[in-house]
């Protein structure tokens, strides 16, 4: 894979690609920098799951894996 930044000076760009690519497919396709490095909002895992189980469900879930855990300890 090759891959580099630029800044066009023009609305015309010359790509050179490597002796290994002739004949072959090549995927090329133009994004602007910023966009790739906007951060994505964080969100805890806690608040994503927030309210899906009730409480007796994660006692249960938490319960049967801890129970799994110990009988894979013991193999």
């Amino acid at each position: 894979m090759a891959s580099t930044v630029i800044i066009p000076r023009k609305s015309k760009v010359s790509v050179s690609v490597p002796q290994s690519y002739i004949g072959k497919q090549v995927e090329v396709f133009f994004t602007l920098k910023e966009e790739n490095n906007k951060p994505k909002p964080a969100m805890p895992l806690s608040e994503m799951f927030r309210g899906v189980f009730s409480k007796q469900d994660a006692e249960s879930f938490i319960k049967h894996t801890q129970t799994l855990r110990n009988e894979w300890d013991n193999i």
